[in-house]
């Protein structure tokens, strides 16, 4: 069951979240050069069962760059906010308080929450400043999640409000063998401005603001665990559990480990069902590019768009360091321009995607003895996973496409049309948004139009992907299927771009999703897109790059009773 009992009552309104962590550059290290996994959060309540934490979002006062203090907003005053860790079955109570400028909210990221604790702008009231919220939920899955705000997320989040709400299930783990040393690792990157404070959401330059819109907020500083190329100091030999969290607005995350092969045990879901090798990525050079890049090839390396996370395993081995490489991938990157008639602003494809030089996330620095011990290879089964069974299931259509840049670069995005035309979440009634009864099965059909990549996130339960559908009408070429490759649980997936010229081709990627109520109908009940007291207006559904999120690219799925 989603929960134990009611919705509890509650002070004031909701919260919002703020991702912060940095993208190298050319930074400088800051005063902590070594970073361990954030600090877990105290458990005020005495009940083995019962995990309370206080979480208050604040304004804090950082420094990332040596003798410069940079003003984020943080959860108890740090950025990754505390880890929340629970055991599968525990019940998860969350006092909030707001102490920012701005309303705000708290969404827990993959969680099977009640529809009036997801969090969303749609889900429950903001929480003002100076108020406060009582989230209460019971996580059903093992895996690693994470929270931030979910209003003005592309500003709240990039300023640091977020956190890793961790769910462990030890007599799996233990059954399994899995590498008892973890480290939850939270990747992102921020805009720091010439000051050293986190830029404007957009700038005012229209052509700059166009490329902001389009490809979302790149950062000029990388951080792990809210620092800029940290230190960890791991055993040689020992193998290392990683949950590897993506927070950042809207870079994709490649991650890499030269001379190391990670495994990827588990993701949004949970554990797979059997791991996935994946080798490093090498260099290769580009005779456009005139220079070494990352190799396109998707297998090499681990990808996490924005929201994504995974758990990985690997062994260090070798004499002193081992360094966490950040690496490009294409991904229909953007440039823009002004139109020569004067006319505003236009977009082109960018001759540099997928080709920025590698960047150092982290350094593992390795201790003890040399070891001869082999490679750690996790087991072959890790956990059984039911297909979905989606014969006779009907179809939730979406169309992610978006506007032309306006004078100043402005652009509006949307996951739905209607009567041909885009239709921004501000535009989406409850009469445009889908409804599904409580325990139906629906087959999610995401239409990619764009010529750049995206993922779809939704909130309150997890998905299945099935296949990805090319089509192009110009180039029979592009028209394929790439069947899933494995059977996963995810609450957040990638959408490739479309193969071809604009409205002539596209991508449809399809996911399949039980509206479970597990047991509880009234749990999951949310329609109307306006929250009440105790009530949700629906289960909001998005791009998760936060620019496109907070531009239109968002809708709603209204879940009733039978």
């Amino acid at each position: 069951m989603r929960r134990d009992n009611k919705i509890p009552t509650f002070a004031g309104y909701a919260i919002s979240l703020a991702a912060l962590f940095m993208t190298q550059g050319a930074m400088a290290a800051g005063p902590n050069p070594n970073a361990t996994s954030p600090r877990v959060a105290a458990d005020i309540n005495n009940d083995p069962n019962i995990v309370e934490v206080n979480l208050i979002a604040t304004e804090t006062q950082v420094e990332l760059v040596d003798d410069t203090l940079t003003t984020m907003w943080s959860y108890n005053e740090k950025t990754p906010g505390p880890t929340i860790e629970a055991k599968l079955g525990d019940t998860v109570i969350v006092n909030f308080t707001n102490n920012l400028p701005q309303d705000t909210t708290v969404h827990w990221h993959g969680v099977e929450v009640p529809a009036a604790m997801d969090g969303s702008n749609i889900s429950q009231f903001p929480v003002p400043p100076g108020s406060a919220f009582r989230y209460e939920f019971r996580p059903l899955a093992a895996t690693t999640y994470w929270y931030h705000s979910h209003i003005n997320s592309n500003e709240q989040v990039e300023r640091g409000l977020y956190g890793a709400l961790v769910v462990r299930d030890p007599a799996t783990d233990g059954a399994l063998g899995l590498p008892e040393t973890e480290h939850v690792m939270v990747l992102d990157d921020i805009l720091l401005d010439d000051y050293m404070q986190i830029a404007e959401p957009f700038p005012d330059d229209p052509v700059e603001n166009a490329i902001t819109h389009v490809n979302g907020r790149q950062g000029n500083a990388l951080l792990v665990n809210g620092h800029i190329t940290p230190t960890m100091p791991v055993q040689r030999g020992v193998p290392q559990r990683l949950h590897l969290i993506n927070v950042a607005n809207a870079r994709f995350m490649r991650v890499s480990i030269p001379g190391h092969t990670m495994y990827r045990i588990g993701g949004d879901g949970g554990l797979l069902e059997t791991p996935i090798a994946i080798p490093p990525v090498e260099m290769i050079y580009d005779h456009h590019a005139g220079h070494m890049i990352s190799n396109p090839d998707p297998s090499q390396g681990l990808l996490l768009t924005p929201g994504e996370r995974a758990d990985v395993v690997f062994t260090p081995m070798g004499d002193k360091k081992i360094t966490v490489e950040w690496h490009d991938i294409p991904h229909g990157k953007h440039t823009a321009f002004l139109k020569s008639d004067g006319s505003g602003v236009g977009l082109g494809h960018a001759h540099d995607d997928g080709k920025a030089p590698p960047e150092t996330l982290m350094t593992f620095q390795l201790t003890g003895p040399p070891a001869d011990a082999e490679e750690y290879v996790p087991p072959m089964l890790l956990r059984p996973i039911d297909p979905i069974d989606v014969a006779g299931a009907g179809k939730i259509i979406l169309e992610f496409g978006h506007t032309p840049p306006n004078a100043n670069g402005d652009i509006t995005f949307f996951i739905q049309r209607k009567n041909g035309m885009g239709l921004p979440f501000d535009q989406v009634t409850p009469a445009d948004a889908p409804i599904v009864v409580a325990g139906e099965t629906r087959i999610i059909e995401v239409r990619n139009l764009t010529a750049g990549d995206h993922n779809f996130h939704l909130h309150g339960f997890f998905m299945q992907p099935i296949e990805t559908q090319y089509i192009d009408m110009d180039n029979s070429d592009n028209n394929y299927l790439v069947p899933a490759s494995h059977t996963e649980v995810k609450d957040t997936v990638h959408i490739p771009r479309r193969p071809g010229a604009m409205m002539r081709s596209q991508s449809i990627t399809r996911l399949a999703v039980v509206f479970d109520d597990n047991g509880d109908p009234g749990d999951i009940v949310a329609y109307g897109k306006e929250p009440g007291p105790f009530s949700s207006g629906g289960w909001v559904m998005h791009c998760h790059i936060l620019e496109h999120t907070d531009n239109g690219m968002m809708s709603f799925v209204q879940v009733i009773e039978n």
